[in-house]
């Protein structure tokens, strides 16, 4: 009989011991994969029952068929995900997203599945993530970010051929918690505006174009000089805080060659980014970046009172340090021990410093405290009911949907409401004919 070499796909069982007249230790099937680099490879699996590897055999040539290619040997998933971020996530989205992937990973993926194989990933597992978070009393949308960042690194373990299917198709994501939205109405934003005008030429100016516009913290932060005309705001480039990552070749997750702990302090650190991410450096840890989408890229009128609020901004600018050219700049830094604060360097406005500002306002102003991002929502609303149509509001807040944008205006506005079902009112008993016939309960 002439040997031959198996075919793709073609599977073979035998037993182990093959001597019949030694006790059994287990069958074993195996099926031959396609070779790499002129290699034989072959997948196996084994059990003391032959009816289960079988079973398994015939299941593995299910899988061969459906993918082409099976993995020869399974990591476990911490090792995949350490893999799959520093190869495939960073170089597909932005920093400030991988930045969030890799906090999702390291605080609770990994500590609750982490030790798991690949090839034994089950349902119950994506269940005991969502579970380990929420006895941590994290909400129900750090469940969802984290659900939905397994469910990537296992789609792409797919397309690899190193796992025959995504477990987390198997499994409903977590819901969304309900959030309550705080919108500062018309009242509370005329009262902020008249407080911040006390420094209008600096901080004042700055929440009055959150406020008139609705522009974004890092858009407001990262507007430029030469980006502000006699009638038009260029909101093409914004400000955000960046990490850093180490550029020397860690041979390990966590343990840098350099020995430093972050990234920002190694010697040869670079900004990881998707190389058609436009970026721009400004100082430390803070850069020009482009907006998520092309919908945020946008120029906005300036009109009145903003134009001449944003007017005399620029005249103080013009004599103070800007190496960035930036309209807003920090103000000058105090020190405890010296009276006299130290003279202005310029410096762009950190975010975190520019978001306890906005809280603090609130609280000199006496209006409900709020998040700094919410300022758009109340600008949404208050174009609303100025009676501008919806497409124009998506564009001036720089929404790609209209979905997206309606999630910006509060629900159960009665003014809106009450408006609303007045016109609608008015309209019906205008058109009713004074001698008209009541209709009867049973028309």
């Amino acid at each position: 009989m002439t040997n031959r070499t198996r075919g793709k796909g073609e599977g073979a069982v035998y037993r182990v011991p093959a001597d019949k007249a030694l006790p059994l230790e287990y069958w074993t099937a195996s099926v031959e994969l396609p070779a790499r680099d002129g290699k034989r490879r072959r997948k196996v699996v084994r059990s003391k029952d032959k009816a289960t590897v079988l079973r398994k055999l015939r299941a593995l040539q299910r899988d061969l068929e459906r993918t082409g290619d099976l993995p020869t040997a399974s990591m476990t998933l911490e090792a995949w995900l350490h893999i799959w971020f520093e190869q495939i996530a960073v170089e597909r989205v932005r920093p400030k997203t991988a930045a969030t992937y890799q906090s999702l990973i390291v605080q609770h993926i990994i500590p609750a599945i982490g030790g798991v194989r690949l090839d034994k990933l089950e349902p119950a597992h994506v269940r005991r993530l969502r579970d380990a978070i929420t006895a941590k009393g994290r909400a129900p949308s750090t469940a969802l970010q984290a659900h939905r960042v397994l469910a990537t690194a296992l789609r792409d373990a797919e397309r690899e051929g190193r796992v025959t299917r995504n477990v987390t198709t198997l499994v409903d994501a977590p819901r969304r918690g309900r959030v309550s939205l705080v919108t500062l109405d018309a009242a509370a934003g005329i009262r902020i505006l008249d407080h911040a005008s006390k420094d209008s030429v600096r901080m004042g100016s700055r929440w009055a174009m959150a406020l008139l516009t609705g522009a974004r913290q890092g858009e407001c932060l990262g507007l430029e000089l030469d980006r502000v005309t006699a009638d038009r705001l260029d909101i093409s480039w914004q400000l955000q805080r960046l990490t850093w990552s180490h550029g020397c070749n860690p041979p390990e997750p966590r343990r840098p060659r350099c020995g430093r702990i972050r990234g920002t302090d190694c010697p040869d650190r670079y900004l990881r980014a998707p190389a058609d991410h436009e970026v721009r450096h400004i100082s430390g840890g803070l850069w020009f970046t482009r907006p998520k989408s092309a919908a945020g890229w946008r120029t906005i009128p300036l009109v009145e009172p903003l134009r001449s609020i944003i007017e005399r901004r620029l005249e103080v600018a013009a004599s103070e340090p800007n190496p960035h050219g930036l309209v807003w700049t920090a103000p000058p830094k105090r020190d405890p021990y010296v009276e006299t604060p130290r003279p202005l360097d310029g410096a762009p406005i950190d975010p975190a410093k520019d978001n306890y500002a906005w809280h603090q306002l609130l609280a000199d102003v006496g209006v409900r405290d709020a998040r700094l991002h919410d300022a758009r929502h109340t600008t949404a609303d208050l174009l609303l009911q100025a009676g501008v149509a919806e497409p124009v509001i998506m564009e001036i807040l720089g929404q790609s949907t209209l979905s997206a944008m309606r999630g910006y205006l509060s629900r159960g506005n009665h003014t809106l409401l009450g408006d609303a079902l007045s016109r609608i009112s008015a309209r019906l008993t205008t058109d009713v004919p004074p001698d008209a016939p009541e209709l009867s309960a049973h028309a």
